[in-house]
């Protein structure tokens, strides 16, 4: 077995023709402990006595027609040479794909993060396996389709719980270029890759500067139509389109809109709440398992805080399969929009343990008594939806109570809640009534707790009939 890997050269000339560059290395198996244990990650050393042979095959790190390969006589020594040059080789978007790209060589890539779908848990090869489906785009408005699995699409998981994914900027290191549906498509090149998200290196502060010089419009691409170009920018729910279920499992853009429906069932195919730091809310990975700190509680890595923590708490991430008379689909809500609907805070649902559930259908009685039960929520028609069918949509608001819409007829009146999807969808003129809203920007940490009295949720399920008009026989007269 052949381990590959990449050594940064200064002095090349010889290969390049100017000085500063990448070379391939690989060495053996039976070298790998030796020369791993000599050449650590992100320090400089001096190489002497090794191979020099062709590089060809997929997935090649650089360009360069020519590989080094160590053997037992290699000498690896200390360098007093230092250089913190990432050494970037950082392609242009218009050529991705093109004449004089070559999909065997990974690439260097650098851009601006939109159309960030949720992450989805796929079968491969009889295993489960989280992808992620985003797009990048550089500062003339060029953008490509990205994808990413297993290690990688966790990155993003801060930012999607956050619901906070505008201006992220993406560098994506050894990236793999391939093709999907017939467009050109970026992608981790099995664990080879780096993802660094918001670097800080010259490069990605020049490419941030120019960003915020423009005003660039997305190409949002549908797989029906065609390219629609808008900006991005806050939703202005009062403007957003009320819609069934079935419209929107069938939509062909990337937009965000409106459902009435009932909940179905809590789906425990997922635990109801994570541990979110204290301080910010954030969420939190437990350190090693069973480490305590000094006052037993366990340890827990905060990245937002860069440091342990051991004050945590519970934060509502539920998935909810909701229906109406046109279909049925899954909802994901975090902790704001739970809140709403819950009327209880997570932490006061929690029986105080840190382990992991050990039952994921036993969920505590607030969120039984939400089947049932009818809301209003707005959601986002992701490109994941689009793109790979996933019928799990992101809640990023809720009406409920004195704040839910009201829908007017060209009869009456009646509560957008005590509507069914065929009423909505019968091709009657319908109004929309503005009205406050509830927030679901960012995570917000509890303060206070809300009086019993309080958190108690009205019973808003759908009760409206239709009304039953007996037909009247009419004599006939002889």
């Amino acid at each position: 077995m052949v381990w590959d890997f990449v050594v940064f050269t200064v002095d090349t000339e010889f290969w390049f023709g100017t000085k500063g560059g990448k070379i391939h290395a690989s060495c053996k198996k039976t070298q790998m402990f030796r020369i791993q244990r000599n050449l650590p990650l992100g320090e400089w050393r001096f190489i002497e006595n090794f191979k020099v042979s062709g590089s060809s095959g997929k997935f090649r790190p650089t360009p360069l027609p020519y590989k080094i390969t160590f053997t037992t006589d290699t000498v690896v020594g200390r360098s007093v040479f230092e250089d913190d040059d990432p050494y970037l080789n950082l392609v242009s978007y218009e050529n991705l794909g093109g004449q004089g790209s070559d999909a065997n060589v990974l690439i260097d890539i650098i851009g601006e993060v939109f159309n960030l779908g949720g992450i989805q848990i796929i079968q491969v090869n009889g295993k489960d396996r989280k992808r992620l489906h985003f797009r990048l785009r550089d500062t003339n408005g060029h953008d490509v389709r990205c994808c990413l699995w297993g290690k990688y699409a966790e990155q993003f998981e801060p930012f999607i719980d956050d619901n906070n994914v505008e201006n992220i900027i993406c560098l994506i290191r050894f990236a793999k270029i391939s093709f999907y549906q017939g467009e050109v498509q970026i992608t981790n090149a099995f664990d080879a890759s780096l993802v660094i998200l918001n670097p800080t290196m010259k490069e990605a502060i020049e490419f941030k500067e120019a960003l915020l010089q423009v005003d660039l419009p997305l190409a949002i691409e549908g797989k029906n139509s065609d390219n629609q170009v808008i900006k991005h920018q806050k939703t202005d729910w009062d403007d957003v389109q009320i819609r069934s279920i079935a419209e929107i499992l069938v939509a062909i853009q990337v937009e965000s809109c409106k459902i009435i429906c009932s909940i179905e069932s809590v789906d425990t195919d997922w635990g109801w709440f994570y541990f979110g730091c204290s301080g910010d809310g954030r969420r939190v990975i437990k350190i090693r398992g069973n480490e305590l700190s000094q006052n037993g509680k366990p340890l827990w890595y905060c990245d937002k805080c860069r440091s342990n923590v051991t004050k945590v708490e519970p934060k509502y991430k539920l998935h909810l399969n909701v229906k109406d008379d046109s279909g049925s689909c899954k909802l994901m809500m975090l902790d704001t929009i739970a809140n709403v609907i819950v009327g209880t805070e997570a932490v006061e649902l929690w029986d105080g343990s840190y382990d992991e559930i050990e039952d994921p259908e036993i969920i505590p009685p607030a969120l039984q008594v939400l089947v049932g039960k009818s809301f209003c929520f707005g959601i986002s028609i992701a490109l994941g939806n689009l793109d790979s069918g996933s019928n799990t949509f992101f809640v990023s608001q809720v009406w409920t109570g004195d704040d839910q819409p009201k829908i007017e007829t060209q009869s009456e009146p009646v509560s957008a809640l005590d509507t069914n999807s065929s009423t909505l969808s019968s091709g009657e003129v319908l109004m929309l009534k503005p009205n406050s809203e509830s927030s679901s920007e960012g995570f917000t940490t509890p303060t206070v707790k809300r009086k019993e009295e309080d958190a108690e949720l009205k019973d808003i399920t759908s009760t409206s009939k239709k009304l039953c008009i007996k037909p009247v026989k009419l004599e006939k007269t002889k």
